[in-house]
């Protein structure tokens, strides 16, 4: 049974590793494929706009062979704004329609050297930012018939007809179609990446959230039935605790003195008993009590004389906080008293100091050097019955942190600076409770 419990308890630790790397890769793979599909949709779309490019520039070209106006009325068809023929160094000698007077010749070279190889008829579309017209450019060793007075002359003068040129030719039409395009797609492909983020996100929270619940319902399940084991125990256990003392007071009367230090040993584990049952009662009984003004420099004075270890006491000012007078007692006596035995070979050299805050609220830090909370008993220091000392009982601190939840307040364990624990206790100074958030929990 025990074997069984040991790898479930593995295996429910394990849990959040496994199911957060399953979400992370499973997003992840979600994510490059709208990367991917993104991506794809680009380079289809550039494929678009070359073919678009070819098929405009093969259709006027074809047509300026016959004459200049049919040339123009394709290219108003076409939607192009402008044709051009340059020389090798990027210089306009001929042109229809509206096109620069030099093109940047450089910024083609590479991409044409490379399509010049594998395709010496193909040229290449690119798009614009500036202009947002797109751009296509070819070498070409065509023989087109021109009518000189359709297109612009050189300084030298009219062009004979024919020309043979082995030369550069370009044009360049609307590309807002195109650039709308890659706007849609790119806006698109950003949406579905920060939407997957953002669901991974949500997913990941809402699982953690529902994991916390699990293991507070869990907690309360299990208190639960420690609630009811409790009280049966604790009512079962003090009639005989009872019997027995009242056994002990006749035993005291009747035996030699000789066996007086056995009935005291016997004594001292009875009221031991009895003082373990009582702490139970409170821990299950209402933990809110009579809330009353408590004066905590006089409450503090009073308990630092029923300790033999010495206990440094700071508080600048007198400060009083409403709770149960009885409650309150039992919660800062036994953070003292865990303070104090914090360390059996050296001093540990207690300290409380009290304060409070711009929120109304008082803190109290009870402060020592001892040996300090292991890493791993750190979530499990307030479970009932949880303990690490030999002849504790691991009740107090869940008592303590009932009392102090009961009237609005935290009570929080964590390290000291150099060596030791702080225990802080937070609490409302006005009467109406307060709920505090309990940073620790979240």
């Amino acid at each position: 049974m025990n074997a069984k419990r040991t790898r479930w308890m593995i295996g429910d630790a394990k849990e959040p590793f496994i199911v957060i790397t399953s979400l992370a890769f499973a997003f992840i793979v979600l994510i490059a494929l709208v990367i991917f599909l993104t991506t794809a949709i680009l380079e289809r779309e550039q494929l678009r706009m070359q073919s678009e490019a070819e098929r405009a520039f093969n259709s006027v070209f074809l047509a300026l062979q016959d004459s200049t106006t049919k040339a123009l009325k394709t290219m108003q068809d076409e939607n192009i704004s402008g044709i051009g023929v340059y020389s090798s160094m990027g210089r306009k000698v001929l042109s229809l329609g509206n096109v620069p007077m030099t093109i940047p010749l450089d910024r083609f070279s590479t991409s044409l050297d490379a399509l010049t190889k594998s395709n010496p008829n193909t040229g290449i579309a690119t798009y614009n930012r500036e202009t947002g017209m797109i751009e296509y450019i070819r070498f070409s060793r065509l023989t087109i018939l021109l009518d000189t007075g359709e297109l612009t002359l050189t300084e030298s003068g009219l062009l004979p007809t024919p020309i043979d040129f082995p030369d550069v030719l370009y044009l360049h039409f609307d590309g807002q179609r195109y650039h709308h395009r890659l706007v849609v797609i790119l806006v698109i492909g950003i949406i579905s990446t920060f939407t997957l983020i953002s669901l991974f996100l949500l997913v990941l929270s809402i699982y953690r959230n529902n994991r916390r619940y699990r293991e507070a319902l869990a907690k309360q399940e299990s208190l639960v039935n420690l609630g009811q084991a409790a009280r049966t125990l604790t009512h079962e256990i003090k009639n005989p605790l009872s019997a027995i003392t009242i056994q002990l007071a006749l035993l005291k009367k009747t035996l030699p003195k000789q066996y007086t230090s056995d009935l005291v040993l016997i004594e001292q584990e009875v009221n031991r008993l009895t003082q373990l049952t009582n702490k139970v009662s409170d821990f299950l009984r209402n933990p809110l009590g009579t809330p009353v003004a408590v004066d905590l420099t006089e409450l503090f004075t009073a308990l630092i004389k029923c300790f033999d270890k010495p206990i440094r006491f700071i508080s600048t000012q007198r400060v009083q906080i409403v709770i149960d007078g009885d409650r309150a007692r039992s919660i800062f006596e036994n953070l003292l008293k865990n303070a104090v035995e914090s360390s059996t070979e050296r001093d540990p050299e207690v300290e409380v100091r009290i304060t409070t805050d711009k929120k109304n609220f008082v803190h109290v830090f009870v402060m020592d050097r001892g040996e300090g909370i292991r890493l791993g008993d750190a979530k499990k220091i307030f479970d009932p019955f949880f303990t690490t000392k030999i002849h504790g009982s691991g009740i107090g601190l869940s008592i303590s942190r009932q009392f102090v939840k009961a009237r609005g307040g935290n009570i929080r364990l964590y390290a000291r600076e150099g060596g030791g624990t702080v225990a802080e206790v937070i609490l409302p100074q006005s009467i109406h409770p307060v709920k505090l958030v309990e940073e620790e929990e979240k």
